[in-house]
């Protein structure tokens, strides 16, 4: 699923530096409800190099979830996220260098977890980090 996430969003970028702005956050979007998912939460923020931005909600049991932490920005190098329990443990991250982030997580119980992206490099100023949350 991650691998052809990021075929698709690198096809984008790529896209996006050639006919100006990129509507890749939609397509990406289209993709996964294509897939059987649908969205959860959309969530957006400005960040600087190294600051994160996080959005907690309930998971449900055997709900299997995708998080997706992005950013269309030419100035982003990287982007991470993870999903942390309310205890501040990791259950699951994707720290590999790219504007892309995704995770995939299906709990066995029902519980509130908070989701954290992150701009992990970039260029000075604030840009636009996104996060979405799938499910089905």
């Amino acid at each position: 699923m991650k691998y052809l996430i990021l075929l698709f969003l690198l096809f984008f970028i790529n896209v996006d530096t050639v006919f100006g702005q990129s509507n890749a956050y939609q397509e990406l979007k289209y993709l996964l409800i294509d897939r059987g998912y649908s969205v959860s939460t959309e969530k957006y923020g400005y960040l600087t190099k190294g600051e994160s931005a996080g959005y907690s909600k309930t998971f449900y049991a055997n709900t299997t979830y995708v998080i997706v932490a992005l950013s269309t920005s030419s100035s982003v190098q990287d982007v991470d996220v993870q999903l942390l329990d309310s205890d501040g443990t990791v259950l699951a991250r994707d720290t590999d260098s790219n504007v892309l982030a995704v995770v995939e997580y299906t709990p066995r119980v029902s519980r509130t977890m908070r989701a954290v992206m992150k701009n992990y490099a970039s260029y000075s100023g604030s840009h636009k980090c996104q996060l979405i949350i799938f499910y089905k």
